[in-house]
């Protein structure tokens, strides 16, 4: 069974890519961020610690973590960025290495986790190949912009806190260009090499 960790910046479109792919290649996906979500959930295998350190003021009145108030939190302060990661960032990776091992127990063909932050968990460890999806820097932006309502300074912070591309094309063993107009027929070709 093949593992590829597929990753890009923030408005590269990357969550799409890995849609197009399970939906046309019919593989296994893993959406990290999905992961991370579900664990910070009242209950869930991070919540606990998450409110342990940063207080009970990050909670919203139904006592679920306020993803909004927590990020507030953490952008303006890597080492309370860093205490997060370290919180939640294990047991994503233990959550994902359980899948990859059921996955190989059921023979699948191949099992993409979808992730921002591969280099930062070190996925690229247990992945086969790493796949960088990438789209220009303009377009992404706008696409920021569109979809999620961002400023162009709130884009400057993320793009500024992000690895730069140099980093993801040293560790690509494929790049998936994914500029506008792209059609998941683009993305089969690139994948399958037509």
């Amino acid at each position: 069974m093949r593992v590829i960790g597929l990753t890009g910046g923030i408005g590269s479109g990357k969550s799409w890519v890995a849609e197009v792919i399970r939906e046309e290649m019919h593989w296994e996906v893993i959406y990290t961020d999905d992961v991370a979500r579900e664990q910070m959930k009242k209950g869930g295998a991070s919540y606990f610690a998450v409110v342990k350190e940063f207080g009970e003021e990050i909670l919203s009145t139904d006592g679920e973590i306020d993803r909004g108030k927590l990020a507030k939190i953490v952008f303006e302060d890597k080492t309370r960025l860093m205490k997060l990661n370290s919180l939640t960032h294990p047991l994503v990776r233990t959550y994902v290495l359980n899948e990859i091992a059921r996955f190989r127990k059921e023979n699948k063909e191949a099992v993409l986790i979808e992730t921002a932050l591969l280099i930062e968990a070190g996925y690229q460890e247990f992945c086969d190949e790493v796949w960088y999806v990438h789209a220009p820097e303009s377009e992404r932006r706008e696409r920021l912009k569109k979809s999620r309502g961002y400023s162009d300074e709130k884009v400057d912070t993320l793009f500024v806190k992000q690895r730069n591309e140099k980093e993801f094309f040293d560790i690509a063993t494929k790049v998936i260009e994914n500029p506008d107009e792209t059609t998941p027929a683009d993305i089969i070709g690139q994948i399958i090499g037509r």
